[in-house]
């Protein structure tokens, strides 16, 4: 994704969170670039606005800041400009794989239990 600022920005930004998560901002590639739009000022009467702007490759992610490293993110940005954090289970998910457990282990319980006593 590409993204616009109105300065220049360093390649990555570390924000820790209170809550022991951690923004992480990726920029890269950045170049200035200028534009000059036409801007009407009066009826029929424009004038030209220059327009100067940062734009890089750009990616925004949150953490768990134990499960990333602010040195490794620094060493290798261009690795982390995809990067997606793994998602928690919600309890629905989770109650539901212990459902599916449940369901597998008994019927392998009764399996071993025919073989066993017949």
């Amino acid at each position: 994704m590409k993204a616009r600022f109105t300065t220049e920005q360093p390649a990555v930004r570390w924000q820790p969170l209170d809550n022991g998560m951690v923004d992480v901002t990726v920029c890269l590639n950045g170049q200035e670039i200028t534009e000059e739009n036409a801007q009407m000022v009066d009826k029929e009467q424009y004038i030209t606005a220059t327009d100067t702007y940062w734009e890089y490759d750009f990616h925004q992610f949150r953490e768990k800041a134990e499960s990333i490293s602010q040195a490794a993110v620094e060493k290798n940005p261009e690795k982390y400009l995809e990067y997606q954090p793994l998602q928690e289970k919600t309890l629905e998910q989770k109650l539901q794989e212990q459902d599916e457990n449940i369901r597998m282990l008994t019927e392998c319980l009764l399996e071993m239990s025919e073989a066993v006593y017949v």
